[in-house]
């Protein structure tokens, strides 16, 4: 209580209230906790509460038509449906939570317990929706501060310089806005100097034992960030841990560089990310804001030596200047037996296109695609692996049908490690989560350690076709049943941008197998096909900003041998929403480069 105390009185609604009153609201009050993807407010509903953001951050989303605009981002101390709380209209958006977030709310009930402070708190509402329309009309929706980025290079960690200039030249072409880098603690003072459009960099000498380190950092700040947008702080040299210690308070995102060794910060939570050398790795688990980088000591040679980073190590560089610019774009991949081979041509025309892709997660054969591509396997090959098992699926056929399953687990699984080995989900290139559902809690059940063997083994788990896996007090089928597009996980995952593809195709005329057992399985699976292609679309559609079904006309869930008409499928749909999706995508970068202003 005495934490909801101190809350209330640092909200802008409570100053004028005397520190006694607060402490008699304060138990009105009720706390709750959302994970990113839940969307708290829908547009058209209404409001019975006003909520306070504590923790987190989240996104008001406009639905027009088959899109979702991203129109404004609210973090505490905000507050969001008073609006809709003060005068009963319904929400004019949906609130989604971006960033796992912790809300207090004042529901409209307990406003009748309020007779001295009512009147008070309505005032400072209307003086809130007041003084938000006046912002939205001369400036705007409102967004986060422009970044002041502080790297934290650990002791390990073997690229301080590349990565660093990497990420600023990175962060200028994608946010089109003028960037600087400081290197904080060089040898010699060093004035700016462009090293690239939009970017410029500097040295800067720093003593730590020097008392007034920390304000003559903060004056430089101040000069820095009237001239430049993005400002990226590098403390380097032996004394660069401590630098970062001294300049933490002056920033607003912080970045940990690990080498092989180097512990994993306890500290988590919005605007910081962790990257970690992908030798020898111990990040638990990955997703936007946490990633493997590799080719590390090469890219800092190359640095040094005048010649460009390697490609995979610019990548995950993208991918961070991405998560600080609020740009990653995540795919959910559905499930759907064969007609998941449509995401390889899916993958295929999006990364062609130039579409970054930072993170992924899978549903069922969603999940195979995924984990293939995640663990490095390129669209071509891609390719070829399922053209290679077009006429070799028979072999995992198992006609001993009192086991209740059609695929015989020793061939399922050595398949599998064929292509995985011994590779964790928390080692791949592009982060990765997979979903299941345990059928003993009837709950979803996110898959983001362990083996990728087992991962997409329990994803795959669709009742009579293989039996469910037991991971510890578990028992995991395919989520088909519940959410086969996972855009929430990959929301989860921390992309902004997310694209959704339910494999399962619309309903068409197709003819039953006659032949037993595999008409049995044909009913069986069509039943699922009804059943997830609506579900799937319907929860996509809540959480994605763009999704698409492939078009597969007479092809059944089962026709594996059929593999390069469904990639074709899966080209051609993403061809013909491709200007959508691109359209969508620079929305979204225009707004982020456009919206921001001086903190």
């Amino acid at each position: 209580m005495d934490d909801t105390v101190t809350f209330l009185a640092s909200s802008p609604i409570f100053q004028s209230l005397p520190p006694e009153q607060i402490e008699e609201i304060a138990p009105l009050f009720r706390c709750e906790s959302h994970p990113a993807g839940t969307i708290i407010l829908h547009q058209g509903g209404h409001s019975q509460a006003v909520y306070f953001i504590r923790s987190g951050r989240l996104a008001a989303r406009i639905r027009r038509g088959d899109s979702r605009e991203t129109v404004a981002y609210l973090q505490p101390p905000d507050i969001f449906g008073e609006l809709s709380f003060i005068t009963g209209r319904a929400c004019v958006c949906d609130v989604e939570v971006d960033v796992d977030a912790e809300v207090l709310l004042l529901p409209k009930e307990a406003m009748a317990k309020l007779p001295k402070q009512r009147e008070g708190i309505l005032r400072s509402l209307m003086a809130v929706i007041a003084g938000r329309l006046q912002q939205t009309v001369t400036q705007g929706a409102k967004t986060a501060e422009l970044p002041v980025v502080l790297l934290r290079n650990h002791p390990h960690w073997e690229a301080p310089h590349s990565f660093a200039a990497e990420l600023a030249s990175s962060l200028a072409r994608q946010t089109g806005r003028e960037t600087l880098l400081a290197n904080l603690g060089a040898d010699e003072e060093g004035g700016i100097r462009s090293f690239d459009d939009r970017t410029s960099s500097c040295d800067v000498p720093a003593q730590v034992r020097d008392s007034n380190c920390r304000s003559q950092i903060a004056q430089r700040l101040s000069v820095w960030k009237s001239k430049f947008e993005n400002v990226i702080l590098n403390p380097v040299g032996p004394d660069g841990m401590a630098l970062a210690e001294i300049a933490e308070p002056l920033v607003n995102w912080q970045g940990d560089l690990l080498g092989p060794g180097d512990p994993i910060p306890s500290e988590t939570g919005p605007f910081r990310f962790v990257l970690q050398n992908a030798v020898s790795p111990t990040l638990p688990t990955l997703s936007g804001c946490q990633q493997l980088v590799s080719e590390v000591s090469e890219s800092e040679s190359a640095y040094r030596a005048g010649r460009p980073v390697s490609p995979r190590f610019r990548r995950t560089v993208d991918s961070m200047a991405r998560c600080i610019a609020g740009l990653q774009v995540g795919l959910a991949l559905g499930g759907g037996a064969a007609w998941g081979w449509a995401h390889i041509g899916v993958l295929s025309v999006l990364e062609g296109a130039g579409l970054p892709i930072d993170m992924v997660s899978g549903c069922s054969m969603g999940s195979v695609i995924g984990a293939l591509r995640c663990a490095g396997v390129t669209g071509t090959q891609l390719e070829e692996i399922a053209n290679y098992w077009k006429t070799r699926t028979r072999r995992f056929i198992e006609w001993r049908l009192w086991r209740m399953s059609l695929l015989n687990e020793r061939r399922v699984r050595a398949t599998f490690r064929q292509y995985f080995g011994d590779r964790s989900v928390n080692q791949t290139e592009i982060p990765y989560w997979a979903n299941a559902v345990d059928i003993k809690t009837g709950k979803e059940f996110t898959i983001q350690s362990g083996s990728l063997v087992d991962c997409v083994r329990a994803s795959i788990a669709l009742p009579g076709l293989i039996s469910p896996f037991t991971s510890n007090s578990h028992l995991l089928v395919d989520a088909g049943i519940m959410d086969p597009v996972p855009v929430r996980l990959v929301r989860r995952m921390g992309c902004h941008f997310a694209i959704g593809i339910n494999a399962m195709a619309a309903l068409e005329s197709q003819e039953i197998n006659a032949r037993y057992p595999f008409n049995a399985f044909d009913i069986m699976t069509r039943c699922m096909f009804v059943m997830g292609h609506e579900i799937g679309q319907a929860r996509a559609e809540q959480s994605a900003d763009v999704v698409f079904t492939p078009a597969l006309g007479d092809i059944t869930m089962l026709q594996f041998s059929r593999s390069q008409e469904i990639i074709d499928c899966g080209r051609r749909a993403a061809e013909e929403h491709l200007p959508a999706i691109l359209a969508s995508y620079d929305r979204l970068k225009t707004r982020s480069s456009s919206e921001r202003s001086q903190p």
